[in-house]
């Protein structure tokens, strides 16, 4: 195909736009593609942040359910060699609430699930006397 002799402008149209959709479709790849590295590379940070709860917990999750909010709880140092483990409450979309519990896996080299508990709400009302 002779470039230089593109004249109608139909050619022209058409070229424009493969060029402007293949510029679409790499962007949204490079997105896709980065986006999964962050979730991956969450899980090897020195010390997990709220990407990785939601890396570690979205698995254990129904289809129709979502994380809402994290927060942090404590950190619970176990010995000097050792990374500590996390803790951190987790609501979902249902109004349930979870305790999670992060460990660092020496054989793994990440960040794994150590404790995924529901908790269970206790009313505050008094019996009437």
């Amino acid at each position: 195909m002779d470039l230089e002799k593109i004249t109608h402008s139909g050619y022209r149209i058409s070229v424009v736009t493969a060029i402007v959709l293949s510029c679409m479709v790499v962007t949204l790849a490079s997105l896709l593609g980065r986006s999964a590295l962050n979730l991956r590379g969450s899980l090897v940070l020195d010390e997990p942040t709220d990407v990785t709860v939601i890396a570690l917990v979205e698995p254990q999750l129904d289809e129709d359910t979502s994380i809402t909010s994290i927060n942090f709880l404590r950190k619970e140092d176990v010995t000097a060699s050792e990374k500590p483990f996390y803790a951190y409450h987790v609501l979902l979309s249902d109004g349930e609430n979870y305790l999670v519990r992060i460990g660092f896996d020496a054989e793994e080299e990440r960040w794994v699930l150590m404790n995924y508990e529901h908790l269970r709400t206790v009313s505050t009302e008094r019996a009437p006397e």
